[in-house]
């Protein structure tokens, strides 16, 4: 080999950088440090790292879900009072009750309702009509959450009045598989 003639070699550094050098190798030369280096080592930036673990979390987020595409919502009126039916978990109890609140009057879940069926929603509708004691239809709907046998029980009261043993009640009696 020539004077001229230049000697290529590699070497690895620190963290794995790869340094190529030319010329002939002295028995005393050092590696350059990272800072003398004219091009850094690529490194993920924290903001494309975070992006990348918000990415990831997202798409565990529905994966991690209970499936309720067969879940199915069972609608009940006033007619149904007293029925027995037979739910999946999962499945969707909507009642829909006439009321006057304009009177005050209004449906409550009863304090000895079952805890087989928890609430999810709960709205009712505006009168078509104008005025004072005008109906509405009171909506409510109920998720079946455990197995067992129970009785939904709601009452039509005044929030500021006692109970009564006359009062209003609708019971629907539930069978959950």
């Amino acid at each position: 080999m020539s004077s001229r003639q230049a000697r290529t070699s590699l070497r690895i550094g620190p963290a794995g950088t790869i340094f190529i050098l030319r010329g002939k190798p002295h028995a005393s030369a050092s590696l350059p440090r990272e800072r003398d280096l004219a091009m850094k080592p690529a490194r993920m930036h924290p903001p494309i790292h975070a992006a990348l673990w918000l990415v990831f979390a997202l798409l565990l987020v529905p994966a991690s879900r209970v499936p309720t595409a067969f879940a199915a919502t069972r609608v009940f009126s006033d007619a149904d009072k007293g029925a027995t039916v037979q739910l999946k978990v999962g499945d969707v109890v909507e009642l829909h009750l006439q009321s006057n609140p304009s009177t005050g009057f209004a449906w409550y879940v009863h304090p000895q309702s079952t805890h087989l069926l928890k609430i999810i929603g709960q709205s009712q509708t505006e009168s078509t009509e104008p005025g004072v004691g005008r109906p509405v239809i009171q909506i409510f709907k109920f998720q079946a959450v455990k197995t067992g046998d129970g009785v939904l029980l709601l009452h039509y009261v005044r929030s500021w009045e006692k109970p009564s043993a006359d009062e209003q009640q609708f019971d629907l009696h539930v069978s959950i598989r």
